[in-house]
C-alpha cells in the first residue's frame, strides 16, 4: 500500500492549512529571536549582586539552552521549503513594515524612560519599566502575526514587572531590581520557545494510507513505494 503525504493537493488536513511555508518560517524567526533576548535578560538578570558561583553556571545553561534553539530554528526554516506556499496569514512585507515600526515605538519609548529615570535618580527601576515594556509590545505582535500564545507571553512579562515593583521594595535588596525582571523575563521566553516548538511538531505533516488507486507513474503525485 502507498502512503501519501497530507499536503498532497487532493487531500486537504487541517494540519495542512495551519503548515504554510511562510508561517512555519515565521515561526523559526520568532523562535530564534525570542532566543536571543532570553539569554540577553539572563545575563542581565546575573549581573547585579549574584555570586560568581552561580552567575557562571546560570549564563552557561542559558547559553546552551539558545544556541539549541536558535539550531531548532534554523533546520525549522530550511525543511520548511518542503510545505506548500499556502496562505501567509501574516501579511508579508506588510508585516515586516508594521513590525518595524512596533519595534521602533517600543525601543524609543524604552530608551527615553530609561533616560529619565536614570536622569532622575532611579536607575534601579529601569530592568522592570523595560520588562514592562517588552510585554506590553507582544500584545499588537500577537494580532499581527496571529500567534495567540503572544498575549500570554505578554501578560506574563506584565506581571514579571509588578511583581518585581512589589517584591523588591518589601525585601529592600537592591539586586531584586535586576534578578527579579531578568530571570522572570528569560523564563518566560524560553517557555514560549517550547510552546511554539510544540505547537509547531503538533501540526507537522504525517504520512498516512492513500485511498486512491495506485498508478503506474508516481512521480507526478508525490506518492511512495
Amino acid at each position: 500500500m502507498s502512503t501519501t503525504a497530507e499536503h498532497h493537493p487532493s487531500i486537504t488536513t487541517a494540519s495542512d492549512r495551519g503548515a504554510s511555508r511562510a508561517e512555519r518560517r515565521g515561526r523559526a524567526v520568532g523562535i530564534a529571536v525570542l532566543a536571543y533576548f532570553a539569554l540577553a535578560w539572563t545575563a542581565w538578570g546575573m549581573s547585579s549582586g549574584v555570586p560568581s558561583a552561580l552567575e557562571a553556571p546560570t549564563i552557561a545553561v542559558a547559553a546552551l539552552g539558545s544556541v539549541a534553539l536558535l539550531v531548532t530554528a534554523v533546520l525549522m526554516y530550511r525543511r520548511a521549503a518542503s510545505l506548500p506556499h499556502g496562505p501567509d496569514t501574516a501579511g508579508g512585507r506588510t508585516a515586516g513594515r508594521r513590525f518595524g515600526i512596533i519595534v521602533g515605538v517600543e525601543f524609543s519609548g524604552l530608551f527615553l524612560l530609561a533616560a529619565i529615570l536614570a536622569g532622575t535618580g532611579h536607575p534601579q527601576l529601569v530592568p522592570a519599566v523595560v520588562c514592562l515594556g517588552v510585554g506590553v509590545h507582544f500584545f499588537p505582535l500577537r494580532r499581527l502575526f496571529h500567534v495567540p500564545i503572544y498575549d500570554r507571553t505578554g501578560m506574563a512579562l506584565c506581571l514579571v514587572a509588578l511583581a518585581t515593583a512589589v517584591a523588591a521594595p518589601l525585601a529592600d535588596h537592591p539586586a531584586l531590581w535586576t534578578i527579579l525582571p531578568g530571570i522572570g523575563a528569560a523564563l518566560t521566553l524560553y517557555s514560549t520557545c517550547a510552546i511554539l516548538l510544540r505547537t509547531t511538531h503538533t501540526h507537522r505533516p504525517r504520512c498516512r494510507p492513500s485511498t486512491t488507486p495506485e498508478p503506474r507513474s508516481t512521480g507526478d503525485l508525490g506518492l511512495s513505494r
